[in-house]
């Protein structure tokens, strides 16, 4: 009994830890800005954000981060927030950027792909007639995969 408590524990203790490490990376991402001259941000974020250029257009001035959105699906409200948005009106587009720090990316696929049609759905309602794309990037190892 001992022994499974202390399994237990250590597995709580190394969650804890993934979360919080994932919010931290999280927290870094909020404040990257790519600008030029006056671009901000971790430079090791920076310079893994620059391996993969369509990545830039998520950190340019114009994106907006952590934009809150709330609706109605299946007749449910719900309450989100998204890590990266860009809104191009002249194109009639919206792109959706969520961060995953997650390294086992087939575990929770079905979950984050749920999340990010939720995101699409609601900004639908808000946008109409506007194309939506969303995107996972897995922060692990910075690949961007988009969800259709």
């Amino acid at each position: 009994m001992t022994n499974n408590l202390q399994f237990l524990l250590d597995n709580l203790k190394k969650e804890r830890a993934a979360t919080d490490a994932g919010n931290r990376l999280h927290s870094c991402m909020r404040h990257i800005v790519i600008d030029g001259d006056n671009t901000t941000g971790d430079s090791a974020l920076l310079n893994k954000i620059f391996q993969c250029p369509s990545l830039i257009e998520f950190f340019i001035p114009a994106s907006q981060t952590e934009v809150p959105i709330a609706g109605h699906i299946n007749g449910k409200f719900v309450s989100r927030r998204i890590d990266r948005l860009i809104i191009d009106n002249d194109k009639k587009t919206i792109k959706i950027l969520d961060y995953k720090s997650d390294t086992d990316k087939q575990k929770f696929l079905a979950k984050y792909t749920e999340q990010i049609t939720e995101y699409k759905n609601l900004m639908q309602d808000i946008y109409p007639g506007y194309t939506i794309r969303g995107y996972i990037l897995w922060l692990h190892d910075f690949s961007l995969i988009e969800i259709k």
